[in-house]
């Protein structure tokens, strides 16, 4: 190949690849039999495929127009293939502007769209956060959420009608759920952090009316997790009030507005505060994912010394532990490990606690914390 492939290999080029329809439209226009027809998408694709992406030249392409107008003629002969011919002009004119533009060095960048930008930014972030890059991870995921602000709508009323609107890679509930927790992870060197995530959590909220309810239980308590952490203690007591009373049987809204006063604590422990919470939970006969209430229970127990009351429903299934085990220390007062298994957890992998949730959004930074 005497002339090198575009600099930009893998960026879809929206802009090229729409340049092809007026030639499409006309091959649709000719009328020809469903398998004649084929023969001449089949060499249109070819092309699309070859610049869509990038990586193309100018000479392959000009073999493959060859190509097109020598099957378009072939079909409908000479006089019938002049509407085709024409619009193969047109796109391979406005090709060599390109192709000398790009010889000059004046050729501009592509100009991304909102959703093209997003689906770079999203992943980006996830190769940062699995380098342990928490910081450029969550400076780049916050431009990221940018964007979702500037494509949410009214009638855009979930992330996944966002997805379906613009035709997103990712998931845009997943993800928000994962920057949230990672710029609780970034609060803890940061505060600034901190404040975005109580920021942020509340602006996917109010951006999109119908959140599922994991969604809204993990906005919450991130919301809390930050306010808590920044001092806020009022504002955070009334994020989780208010977590409660709209998702009443979601064990995690109150297991999260528990740890608060314990786990999450070095002192000031309040044990009383956050059993009664637990308990309240426990007698919501709906409530959902009760085992793990009880397990945190079990875990709050043990930490305070307190043998487990067999009067509240389940209770006498937990396992008692010896004394301050659920914060890492052993019978005799000595500093152990925290719960976590050898090998040491990915930031992905389940809680070692036993929630269901990835670790990073749930005990990840109360055992960074340690």
């Amino acid at each position: 190949m005497s002339w090198p492939p575009s600099p930009e290999p893998v960026r879809y080029d929206k802009v090229r690849v729409a340049a092809l329809a007026p030639i499409r439209q006309q091959i649709d226009a000719l009328g020809l039999p469903p398998l004649r027809l084929r023969k001449l998408r089949g060499l249109l694709n070819a092309l699309e495929m070859q610049i869509e992406d990038g990586g193309d030249s100018p000479e392959v392409n000009g073999l493959l127009l060859d190509a097109l107008r020598a099957g378009v003629h072939h079909q409908v002969g000479a006089f019938g293939a002049l509407p085709v011919l024409r619009a193969i002009d047109v796109f391979a004119q406005a090709e060599e502007g390109r192709w000398a533009q790009l010889r000059a060095g004046t050729l501009p960048p592509i100009q991304l769209s909102p959703e093209e930008q997003l689906d770079e930014l999203i992943p980006q972030g996830y190769q940062l956060v699995q380098a342990q890059q928490t910081i450029a991870a969550c400076d780049i995921w916050l431009a990221a959420w940018d964007l979702v602000k500037q494509l949410a709508r009214p009638d855009l009323r979930s992330p996944a009608e966002l997805n379906e609107a613009y035709r997103l890679t990712y998931s845009v509930d997943d993800w928000s759920v994962d920057l949230v927790w990672e710029l609780g992870n970034a609060g803890i060197a940061n505060p600034a952090y901190s404040e975005h995530q109580v920021q942020v959590g509340r602006e996917a909220l109010e951006l999109f009316s119908d959140q599922i309810p994991d969604t809204v239980v993990n906005m919450m308590r991130a919301q809390g997790v930050a306010l808590w952490r920044l001092g806020r203690r009022s504002e955070a007591e009334a994020t989780y009030a208010a977590l409660v009373k709209r998702l009443p049987d979601e064990g995690w809204a109150y297991i999260g507005w528990s740890d608060q006063y314990w786990l999450y604590q070095k002192t000031a422990l309040d044990y009383e505060a956050a059993d009664a919470i637990l308990r309240r939970a426990l007698a919501r006969p709906a409530l959902r994912d009760r085992e793990f209430v009880l397990e945190r229970l079990a875990s709050l127990y043990t930490e305070w010394g307190k043998p487990p009351d067999v009067t509240v429903a389940g209770a006498q299934h937990m396992k008692p532990q010896p004394p301050g085990a659920a914060r890492g220390q052993s019978a005799a007062g000595k500093s152990a490990q925290p719960p976590p298994p050898a090998p040491k957890l990915g930031r992905n992998d389940p809680c070692w606690c036993g929630s269901g949730r990835k670790y990073k959004q749930c005990h990840l930074p109360t055992d960074t914390a340690r």
